[in-house]
């Protein structure tokens, strides 16, 4: 008869793991609670655990660490009002005062019962956080905005990295630079383009004045605008394409989709403005993609309106195939 000699005391499950994490709680062992709870945690991602571990990595300072951790079940942090107060709290301690910021509004603009008045003080939080930071880190926020004031130095990508920093900056500090950078011709559209979808996340109510692809100056209220994808004309272009290609050619869908998204950044926030006919734009990309599939919505018909899409899409292509150069 084989006798088992070498016993294992703590099995490496979930729930062993999670008894220890509290065991390791009651004796006020941070650290070694953390330990526990990453260890359950790398068996099974669930949400109670998740608020757990986001609780101890901020007892013990680890604010990054809890906004990594957090991000990964955003939806799940703004289903209840609670859940999104620690949320804030996350973004706060990271100085992450635009995002916190443009979460708040969206939730106001929301105004679901009984929630304006705890909005409102979270709200006064943030600005109340963003005060002591900027008494106190003073030449952390004058580095940052040196770097954003020489933005025109780097490529694309650098300039995309140092702008999205921007996001530390006090509200009102971020809303002046960031009206000087949508003037600014040396740095690229899309880094213009990212701070004006932050300005409408922030709701500017002002109009703002800012340099498009074709280096004229433009005037827009952020306020009163969407995001590059809410705009009609890709409604009705993502309408269309689904309709003919999701049964028929659904990784074809795909690929156009991916490519329009990035072409509509390049034209926020004017595609409507540009694009007239949105079903011509979209038989223009399949085109582009696949010719024969293209021929059963009667291109010749329109080829002289296709040829002009086709050239606006062909010069937004070059554009962004000069960013990895």
């Amino acid at each position: 008869m084989f006798l088992l000699t070498n016993k294992i005391p703590f099995p490496k499950n979930y729930e062993r793991f999670i008894k220890l994490g509290e065991e390791a709680a009651k004796q006020n062992n941070l650290m070694a609670t953390v330990n526990y709870y990453e260890q359950a945690y790398a068996i099974r991602q669930d949400f109670p655990l998740n608020l757990v571990l986001v609780n101890t990595y901020l007892e013990i300072g680890e604010n990054e660490q809890a906004l990594s951790l957090a991000s990964e079940m955003k939806e799940k942090y703004f289903t209840c009002l609670d859940y999104l107060e620690l949320y804030i709290q996350i973004l706060i301690q990271n100085h992450m005062f635009i995002q916190a910021h443009s979460i708040i509004n969206e939730r106001i603009l929301m105004e679901q019962s009984g929630e304006m008045r705890k909005l409102v003080s979270l709200k006064k939080k943030i600005r109340h956080v963003e005060l002591m930071y900027r008494q106190f880190e003073v030449s952390k926020i004058k580095e940052l905005k040196e770097e954003l004031n020489h933005l025109s130095a780097h490529n694309y990508y650098e300039q995309l990295a140092i702008v999205k920093k921007a996001g530390q900056l006090p509200q009102d500090e971020f809303i002046v630079i960031g009206k000087t950078i949508l003037l600014d011709a040396r740095v690229h559209n899309l880094v213009r383009s990212w701070i004006l979808e932050e300005l409408v996340s922030l709701h500017v109510k002002e109009e703002v004045e800012f340099l498009w692809r074709d280096n004229k100056k433009y005037t827009v209220i952020p306020a009163s605008i969407g995001g590059p994808l809410d705009c009609a004309a890709y409604q009705r272009i993502l309408l269309f394409l689904e309709k003919e290609l999701i049964n028929d050619d659904p990784i074809l869908l795909v690929d156009v989709l991916e490519e329009i998204r990035l072409h509509f950044a390049i034209l926020y926030p004017l595609a409507d403005e540009i694009i007239e006919d949105p079903k011509l734009w979209a038989i223009s990309y399949i085109i582009s993609y696949n010719h024969s599939i293209a021929q059963k919505f009667q291109i010749d018909e329109n080829h002289a309106e296709i040829e002009k899409i086709q050239k606006i899409q062909s010069k937004i292509r070059f554009e962004l195939e000069a960013m990895v150069l």
